[in-house]
């Protein structure tokens, strides 16, 4: 089976449900089943976002939004609003989102903007192992 290495943001175990990183393989035929939505995005440079949630879908509730980059990148910022940590994206990466609970995450497009495909997904992403 061929998986794809996914970093997913999403919410902690701790009653503040801070956002967190999790990176794990999956399988990209069974994230193909899961797709409500498929929009290409490009996203002019330095453009950023405060603290904030992966909101619900009016239709399906709960739902994970995951992006492959194809050129440029952004920065997510996650974890208690006072500490938080950040990682870049580039080319070539998947993420998800799927913190809709707590403090949330933030987000800062780099220099040289981002185009990817983001994908939403029917409900969270399994994080268990296989």
């Amino acid at each position: 089976m061929v998986t794809i290495s996914v970093n997913v943001i999403c919410c902690d175990d701790s009653a503040d449900k801070y956002s967190q990183l999790v990176v794990v393989d999956m399988d990209p035929a069974h994230i193909d089943t899961l797709v409500v939505d498929t929009m290409e995005q490009k996203i002019e440079a330095n453009a950023e976002r405060g603290l904030h949630n992966a909101a619900h879908h009016d239709e399906h509730g709960p739902v994970t939004y995951f992006q492959e980059v194809h050129a440029g990148g952004f920065t997510v910022r996650f974890g208690k609003p006072d500490q938080l940590q950040e990682k870049f994206f580039g080319p070539g990466t998947y993420v998800a989102f799927m913190d809709d609970e707590g403090t949330g995450h933030g987000s800062l497009v780099g220099p040289e903007g981002v185009r990817r495909t983001l994908k939403v997904l029917k409900g969270h992403l399994d994080l268990k192992p296989a």
